[in-house]
């Protein structure tokens, strides 16, 4: 899955947007706090089958060609891997699905489900994100229950959540849940929590930044850059009670800033991409 060869190449290209001391701040690989468990840092040319399923000919939500209303059509030729990092790729071009269907968008989603899962510890990646500009741009970085639990009953973590748009270039933290048997009942419809690094330029979004959330039994603790701005505690919800797998996406939004002729700038096409992502628990804890 990783070498240590292209980890260290890697670093170097990083240190040209954070100094090696900001780098070991903002990840938890050296913190004696913390044990790696498992870890992709998308060497070689291809994605690690045995890791990541890939989505095919599948929108988003609920199984193939349902959904919640988005524009984009998942297909494998959206999702690459070279020079060290994962791309997820938008493109606006047509696209049919087995069922006939007519998409305007085509996209990437990778996750571990089946293949990798954790119950408590970090989670976190270092991503670059789009420009504003492709408006209704989202992508996301986030965790499901590896469990037959219906949605939201056994939770949603949303490490990040960006959405293209005209207006402000945040990202957003959330955690979505509901009560057992609540099926399709948000409890946290509205996202969690916005985030923008003070004194940041405007698409700060598009440089590299640690994403991460470190999930504890007694709550969720979300971090951009070693920064703590948003904290879920099992006082306020229930949280996730089966280990959770990872998934990376870039869907297209139809409804809150769907993208327009004008300022959705999909030229070219819009990319997610994705350094590494790494997994750990606490040292002083035993995994579930």
């Amino acid at each position: 899955v990783w070498s240590w060869a292209s980890s260290a190449m890697k670093s170097v290209g990083i240190a040209c947007v954070l100094s090696g001391a900001a780098e070991a701040a903002i990840t938890a690989l050296d913190d004696p706090a913390w044990t790696l468990t498992w870890r992709d840092e998308f060497a070689g040319s291809a994605l690690n089958s045995s890791v990541w399923g890939v989505r095919t000919n599948e929108s988003h939500c609920c199984g193939p060609f349902g959904g919640n209303g988005e524009l984009q059509l998942y297909l494998p030729d959206e999702v690459a891997v070279a020079d060290g990092f994962l791309n997820l790729n938008t493109h606006r071009r047509k696209a049919v699905d087995p069922k006939g269907k007519l998409w305007n968008f085509t996209s990437g989603w990778i996750d571990t489900k089946g293949r990798f899962a954790q119950k408590f510890g970090r989670f976190e990646a270092n991503c670059s994100l789009p420009r504003r500009n492709a408006t209704g741009i989202w992508p996301a970085f986030w965790l499901m229950p590896n469990s037959s639990q219906c949605w939201p009953t056994g939770g949603e973590v949303d490490v990040f959540e960006f959405n293209g748009n005209w207006i402000e270039d945040q990202i957003f933290g959330s955690y979505h849940w509901a009560k057992p048997g609540q099926c399709g009942k948000d409890r946290a419809p509205i996202p969690g929590k916005n985030f923008k690094p003070s004194g940041s330029a405007s698409d700060w979004q598009t440089g590299w930044h640690v994403y991460a959330v470190e999930w504890f039994e007694d709550r969720l603790d979300f971090f951009v850059d070693g920064q703590k701005y948003f904290t879920r505690t099992s006082s306020q919800v229930d949280l996730p009670t089966a280990p959770m797998y990872v998934i990376f996406d870039q869907a297209v939004d139809s409804w809150l800033f769907p993208p327009a002729a004008g300022p959705g700038d999909y030229t070219g096409g819009v990319g997610l991409r994705v350094d590494w992502v790494r997994v750990y628990k606490s040292a002083s804890s035993v995994l579930v």
